[in-house]
C-alpha cells in the first residue's frame, strides 16, 4: 500500500503565500526564491495530501475547496507555532503581556476606549496594548491568521468565516443624533420630524447593519434626511459634523462625551436602532487571556 509523505512546514509556508498573492511569481518575489522552487514545493504538498489546492482563473490562482480547508489548518498551525514561541519565551524571562487588538474604522474611538478601559486599569503594570485600525475584511483575515488577538467590529462575521472565527456581542445600545450647535438652531420641528430634509452623515457602506436599521427607522417615522456624506471613519465623521456638514448618529453611551468634545448638541435618541460592538477571535487556537477575561465578564453580565 502506498503511504503518503508527511506534510512539510516549508511546503505550507509556500502554499499560504501563494494563496495570499494568488500568484506563484508574487510569492517567489516575497520569499526570495525562484518561481520554479515554489511550483515544485506546491506540487509536493499536493502529492502529500492527494488533492489539488489551486485552480487557475485567468492569471490568478484560486483556492479549491481542499485548498481553502488546507489554508485554514495552515494558519492555525502557524498561529500555534507563534504561540509556542511566545509561551517558551515568557517562561525563559519575565515580559509584559502583549495584547494585539484590531479595530474597524467605523467603531467610535470613545466606544473602543470604554470597552478596553477596565482591562487597562486592571493590568496597567504588565500590559503592552497594541491597537491597529483597518478594514473589517482585512482585520478578520489577520485575526484568523494569528496576527491579532481579537478584533472589535460593529458587525458580525460572514457565514463563510463562522467555522474559523468566534464572535461575542460586547455591547448593544440605542442611537443618539447630534448636529453642531449652529445646525441644531436651524432645524425645524420636534424630533424626529426635525430630521426631515436635514443634512445627515451616514456610514460609507449603505449595506451595513446600522445603515440599514437607520434607513428602516427613517421610513417608519416618515422622515427623509439629505445624505450630506458617507464616511466610514467615525472620528472623521464627527469632525465633519462638528463643522456643521451634517447630523451624526452615535451610540447613546458616548453621546455626552461626543457633545462635549465636538461642541455638538443631542437633539434626540432612539432604542429602535441598535448599535452593537462585537469581539471576534480565532476558534482554532487558545484565546488570549485578556480575550478570555472579556468573554467571561460578558457572560457574567
Amino acid at each position: 500500500m502506498k503511504t503518503r509523505r508527511q506534510i512539510n512546514l516549508k511546503h505550507l509556508r509556500y502554499f499560504a503565500e501563494v494563496a495570499r498573492q494568488q500568484s506563484v511569481t508574487g510569492a517567489a518575489r516575497t520569499l526570495f526564491v525562484t518561481p520554479q522552487t515554489i511550483s515544485g514545493q506546491i506540487q509536493k504538498l499536493e502529492q502529500s495530501i492527494g488533492q489539488e489546492l489551486f485552480e487557475r482563473v485567468g492569471k490568478r490562482l484560486i483556492l479549491t475547496t481542499a485548498g481553502t480547508t488546507a489554508l485554514d489548518y495552515a494558519n492555525a498551525i502557524f498561529a500555534l507555532g507563534d504561540e509556542l514561541t511566545s509561551v517558551l519565551n515568557s517562561e525563559a524571562r519575565p515580559r509584559r503581556t502583549v495584547f494585539r487588538v484590531g479595530i474597524t474604522d467605523s467603531v467610535p474611538k470613545l466606544q473602543t476606549v470604554a470597552a478596553l478601559a477596565p482591562l487597562i486599569a486592571k493590568h496597567r503594570d504588565e500590559l503592552e496594548l497594541i491597537c491597529q485600525e483597518g478594514g473589517y475584511a482585512d482585520l478578520l483575515g489577520r485575526v484568523a491568521a494569528g496576527e491579532l488577538d481579537m478584533v472589535l467590529g460593529d458587525a458580525t462575521v460572514p457565514p463563510s468565516l463562522a467555522r474559523s472565527l468566534h464572535v461575542v456581542v460586547l455591547s448593544e445600545e440605542g442611537t443618539s443624533f447630534l448636529p453642531a450647535r449652529s445646525l441644531a438652531a436651524r432645524l425645524k420641528g420636534r424630533f424626529p420630524k426635525c430630521l426631515n430634509e436635514a443634512p445627515f452623515l451616514a456610514g460609507s457602506s449603505a449595506h451595513s447593519v446600522v445603515s440599514q436599521a437607520l434607513e428602516a427607522w427613517f421610513a417608519r417615522h416618515d422622515v427623509r434626511p439629505n445624505i450630506a456624506g458617507r464616511i466610514d471613519d467615525s472620528a472623521l465623521l464627527k469632525g465633519f459634523a462638528h463643522r456643521g456638514l451634517g447630523i451624526a448618529a452615535v451610540p447613546t453611551s458616548i453621546e455626552r462625551e461626543v457633545a462635549n468634545q465636538y461642541e455638538m448638541e443631542v437633539i434626540g435618541r432612539t432604542d429602535e436602532v441598535r448599535q452593537a460592538v462585537y469581539v471576534v477571535r480565532a476558534r482554532t487556537r487558545r484565546p488570549h487571556p485578556l480575550v478570555a477575561e472579556i468573554e467571561a465578564s460578558r457572560r457574567r453580565n
